[in-house]
């Protein structure tokens, strides 16, 4: 092997160790941030059919132990199951990509070709870029007929909701599985990376065998020493053998490089020069105002919850003394419940009363607040916009405390809900776990958003204390 071929397998190296950083930084986290938008949507679409009585929630899901990516079932039921059967396997894939956000750590060592497979397979189960009456496959084609029953008779404000999660569960499955299939060309050149490595770089290498068939010899001599467990793939194998001999090689060559390149590398460099801190500060609010739609599917079980609890209440005593507070025109007694709050760092537990319709509207004014600032067209973004960032930073600081504040009471709620229901509804108890774990994961990334503007803030003091303006 001549130096310039050597040159060239250090050359490859060198660009795949980049490339392979790239993905593990870059794309990936990107691919999982959209898996957890994708959950977010399909809880909201589960929720509206759930609440129209189209699916049935799976009696046994709590009862499920995931450790693995299993798909859900596909095979063909009769119209009459079609609330049960549909109702499970929506259940089974909420529960994988609960999983998958969770679970999985999406990086180029756990990700390998087996598992993109899965996760590929997974994403297919239902079509959601093509929901159609006449799909071959009978989940998408069952889905589309109870989400097109969905919208018939519903309000305004839920067929937008339903619309905009589909919309949004397209184009986040779009990222997805590009990524995905980026990724899966990258492992093979992977495979190819390490025959370079382990064998063209081997000191027992014969550097004098350099025609195709002496090469591949050479390789498949020191192959199960330096390869061993692998597979022997001949295609790859004679991919590398093409780009070190063959008379095109240098085409080859380029081409291969060009494969590594970061497509992005100048984008984020703009990017990195242009965002301003306040661009910063205005992305943190408006991730943070995503959580409306799972603030507002929370709200709806807590309601249902809640209803619950109060006709498990009416009493012949209740009944009368309501009666006449109304013949007397005297005020509802308030509707409290008292909670255990534990906090989540010392693990402290207090009791404290909570007055649930209070609570409710509080929850009501946060989601429609949420909304409007997920809009850069609403006049409440616009007037987060205009005023000054320390202004604006100490917003954020609030609302980031009584998220965390609210994320204690809501798990304090959902407890007391599973503890004090009648033994006999304890099973329509709707939990909201899954729900705030989501909420929890938003406000990592707002967080995440919040410290990157402090540290360019402190950046950008410490530059202008050296005199730097730019």
């Amino acid at each position: 092997m001549d130096s310039n071929n050597q040159d060239f397998s250090s050359t490859v190296l060198t660009a795949v160790a980049k490339k392979r950083e790239w993905f593990d930084t870059v794309l990936l986290p990107k691919v999982q941030d959209n898996y957890r938008l994708h959950l977010t949507c399909v809880n909201t679409i589960i929720e509206a059919l759930v609440k129209k009585s189209l699916i049935n929630p799976d009696p046994y899901k709590k009862d499920k132990k995931i450790s693995s990516i299993v798909l859900p079932d596909d095979h063909s039921f009769n119209e009459n199951e079609r609330a049960t059967q549909l109702g499970i396997r929506l259940s089974d894939y909420q529960s994988m990509l609960d999983y998958i956000c969770n679970y999985m750590k999406f990086t180029v060592e756990q990700l390998n070709t087996e598992k993109i497979r899965k996760l590929l397979d997974l994403n297919a189960v239902f079509s959601w870029n093509n929901l159609s009456p006449n799909s071959p496959k009978i989940n998408s084609r069952s889905l589309f007929i109870c989400i097109s029953e969905a919208k018939n008779g519903s309000q305004p404000l839920q067929i937008a909701m339903i619309n905009d999660s589909l919309s949004k569960t397209k184009e986040a499955l779009d990222i997805i599985n590009a990524g995905l299939l980026e990724l899966s060309n990258f492992i093979r050149e992977l495979y190819k990376c390490d025959i370079r490595r382990t064998i063209l770089q081997n000191k027992d290498f014969d550097r004098t065998k350099y025609n195709a068939n002496e090469m591949l010899g050479e390789i498949k001599r020191l192959f199960p020493s330096c390869m061993p467990k692998r597979p022997f793939a001949t295609d790859l194998v004679n991919e590398v053998i093409a780009e070190e001999t063959s008379p095109n090689k240098a085409d080859l060559q380029t081409k291969l490089l060009a494969k590594f390149k970061i497509e992005d590398n100048g984008k984020s460099e703009q990017k990195k020069n242009t965002v301003t801190t306040h661009d910063i500060l205005m992305d943190a609010l408006r991730i943070l105002g995503t959580s409306n739609e799972q603030y507002a599917v929370i709200q709806d079980k807590l309601n249902t919850n809640h209803n619950i609890i109060q006709n498990g209440r009416k009493s012949f005593g209740d009944k009368f003394a309501r009666f006449w507070r109304k013949v007397f025109g005297l005020p509802e007694k308030p509707e409290e419940y008292q909670v255990t709050l534990i906090d989540p760092t010392t693990k402290e537990s207090k009791k404290e009363k909570l007055n649930y319709t209070e609570y409710y509207e509080n929850l009501t004014k946060r989601i429609k607040y949420y909304s409007a600032i997920v809009s850069k067209q609403s006049l409440v973004y616009q007037k987060l916009d205009a005023q000054e960032d320390t202004k604006t930073l100490e917003f954020l600081n609030k609302q980031m405390t009584d998220n965390n504040q609210l994320q204690i009471s809501l798990s304090a709620l959902d407890e007391y809900f599973k503890s004090n229901a009648p033994v006999a509804d304890r099973s329509k108890i709707k939990g909201i776990k899954m729900d705030l774990s989501i909420i929890k994961n938003i406000l990592i990334k707002v967080n995440q958003y919040r410290a990157e503007y402090v540290a360019m803030l402190e950046e950008k003091e410490q530059m202008m204390k050296l005199g730097i303006t730019e």
